[in-house]
């Protein structure tokens, strides 16, 4: 008889390992079944004893051992997963088996379909991460070059996207000539091409090229030699559920417990990437990134208008709408950005002042429009807790009928452009309109069907921008850099370098601020202007990589909510926390937060991850998350 120990594979479980008896020995690594609560989930055997060795520590146990049922077939993970899940579990304050859960693509730890069968191999390359600055079209032939010199030496390449759009795209841009060895592997994919795509994966014969998202890629060869992650500054890398790993760290780790090479691209890199890259902890590839050329020239459009009650607020400038009729007299493709979904992002009453917001999460209600056998609706969505009521047509604290709309939303400007523009084909491609990638697609596709067509969308239409547009413009560049985060800069800069990239002739950008260095620096492709300042500003900060952020949040009753603080202060100490609530809490009920600052120079303690890894699970922990508030 044996004692076997595993990590069950269940989201967010505070559980660390459980024990069994079992008659059969499994190895190290094996996925198993094991029963929990009446259920039956899937577990990494982590250690295998006999009964005779364990007698002394089962007689003193407080709990008997359930019996392992018998399995047949068991699959055994590789060794690089393994110690992947273990490098990350140092640095996230979650369960060995939740930090696999979240690695395993969902079609295995759901059971579906087997992990691919793969022996664990260690190669010899260098696993120093690689930096490479350039357009994106560079970039292609760059990685063209790579993958060819991967496959002379019998080894395959692993390239990963932020986005399953990008997959497809990816890959038919790298497939000419080695069109048998391209995998395209993801969640867009039907059944029978996923289980085509697996086939290829296991198939060993021939060296591949797999084209993938983060939620396929830690699926092991034994041949893989390189990793590639294309736009390495999208923010998507980053998990939006517990525990918020960053799968670029969790690639890099996996890159270095397997030996492999790693290259990071994009058209400009995360500052966290360009630190290292200037302190040669990185390596660069080709020129590096002191300045970039684009086809498309940046232009700021300052808008000057002052509303009177005679004079209506007015979304395009005169000069953007002269601008707008030229490439519509062109019949030219036109992109027109919104930061912000529906009609308005906030609703309130002109006489009261009163704010709609969601119960829930204390957030302000966007106000969206939906049309049903074509007639229109309008709700009150939370983008916070996806709460959805209907729009209230009076105020109801004080009963005003006089709601106003507040900020620039995508429909706002969906309904601007078409009165502007009667006779041009006017497309919406938001959250309301594009609810499948089946319907995103239809969307693109009609809008590059038609000649002199303007397509209005939110940041989620930049991947299917492929082709490029003639002409771009961001209608609202102050509502776009109103997003509460420390990466505001770094994210702004990055998305106008995007747009330069996707458009042919120009992007345009309507302000109503005065122009500043990031504008300049954004028009000129000026990297290493931009860079010398983010970072500057980070260090005097204490913003990453000059130190860590942990934060925690957790929402209540306003009268109970800080009985949480002393708490978090235990389980942090030595270091002492900064309190404070959530801007959006109401008198009701509030969002606390705790962050703290670890610095480069502190050591990052073993004891202080486990101590917070066993705080409430309804306690939420981020290391380094992109917002504090």
């Amino acid at each position: 008889m044996f004692v076997i120990h595993v990590i069950p594979l269940m989201r967010a479980t505070t559980v660390e390992s459980l024990s069994y008896f079992s008659a059969q020995e499994y190895p190290i690594g094996a996925i198993v079944h094991v029963p929990v609560r009446g259920k039956s989930y899937q577990a990494i055997v982590t250690e295998v004893g006999t009964v005779s060795t364990a007698k002394t520590s089962l007689k003193l146990a407080h709990y008997s051992l359930r019996k392992l049922p018998e399995q047949a077939d068991s699959v055994v993970l590789p060794r690089s997963l393994y110690e992947t899940a273990k490098a990350l579990a140092a640095t996230y304050p979650a369960t060995l088996g939740s930090i696999l859960y979240h690695l395993l693509p969902s079609e295995v730890r759901s059971g579906e379909r087997p992990y691919p069968a793969a022996g664990s191999h260690v190669h010899n390359e260098d696993t120093t991460p690689a930096i490479l600055t350039a357009r994106r079209d560079e970039r292609i032939t760059n990685y063209k070059s790579h993958v060819r010199s991967v496959f002379a030496h019998r080894g395959s390449v692993l390239l990963v996207v932020p986005t399953s759009v990008e997959v497809a795209q990816i890959a038919a841009l790298l497939a000419h000539g080695i069109e048998d060895r391209v995998i395209a592997l993801g969640g867009h994919l039907g059944k029978r091409e996923l289980d085509k795509a697996f086939k290829a994966v296991a198939d060993t014969t021939i060296a591949k090229l797999i084209v993938t998202t983060p939620a396929h890629a830690y699926i092991e060869r034994a041949d893989l030699l390189s990793i590639i992650i294309e736009g390495a500054a999208n923010p998507l890398y980053r998990g939006r559920t517990r525990p918020y790993l960053d799968h670029r760290l969790a690639l890099m780790h996996y890159a270095r417990v397997g030996g492999r090479s790693l290259i990071l691209g994009d058209s400009a890199p995360r500052t966290e990437d360009e630190v290292a890259r200037r302190d040669e902890r990185y390596l660069t590839l080709g020129e590096g990134g002191k300045r970039i050329a684009f086809p498309a020239s940046l232009t700021v459009i300052k808008h000057r208008d002052k509303p009177t009650p005679e004079i209506p607020f007015s979304l395009l400038s005169p000069e953007l709408a002269i601008h707008l009729r030229t490439s519509l007299e062109a019949r030219e493709h036109v992109f027109l950005f919104g930061a912000r979904r529906g009609l308005a992002p906030v609703v309130a009453c002109q006489d009261c002042g009163f704010i709609f917001r969601c119960p829930d999460s204390g957030a302000p209600y966007s106000l969206l429009r939906t049309y049903r056998d074509h007639v229109e609706e309008r709700w009150f969505v939370s983008a916070t807790s996806g709460a959805r009521v209907r729009a209230a047509d009076v105020c109801t604290q004080c009963g005003s009928w006089r709601l106003r709309e507040r900020g620039i939303g995508i429909q706002q400007v969906f309904d601007e452009v078409k009165v502007q523009f009667p006779t041009a084909p006017v497309f919406l491609f938001d959250s309301t309109t594009a609810t499948t990638p089946k319907t995103a697609q239809k969307i693109i596709d009609r809008f590059y069907a038609e000649k002199g067509a303007f397509l209005v969308g939110t940041a989620m239409a930049i991947p299917y921008l492929n082709p490029t547009v003639d002409m771009s413009a961001i209608i609202s560049l102050d509502a776009a850099r109103s997003i509460p985060t420390w990466r505001a800069d770094e994210w702004m800069f990055h998305f106008l370098l995007h747009l330069r990239e996707i458009s042919r002739r120009e992007v345009y950008v309507q302000t109503r601020t005065d122009e500043d260095n990031l504008l300049t620096f954004a028009a000129r492709g000026a990297l290493e202007r931009f860079y010398d300042d983010e970072i500057r500003l980070r260090e005097q900060l204490s913003y990453p990589p000059f130190a860590t952020l942990i934060l925690f949040s957790w929402t209540g009753p306003t009268a109970t909510i800080k009985n949480i603080d002393s708490l978090i202060a235990t389980a942090t100490t030595p270091y002492t926390p900064q309190f404070y609530n959530d801007p959006l809490s109401t008198p009701e009920k509030a969002t606390r937060h705790a962050l703290i600052r670890l610095k480069q120079t502190d050591a990052y303690y073993p004891d202080l991850i486990g101590r917070i890894r066993s705080l409430p699970p309804y306690i939420k922990i981020e290391v380094n998350p992109d917002r504090i508030v």
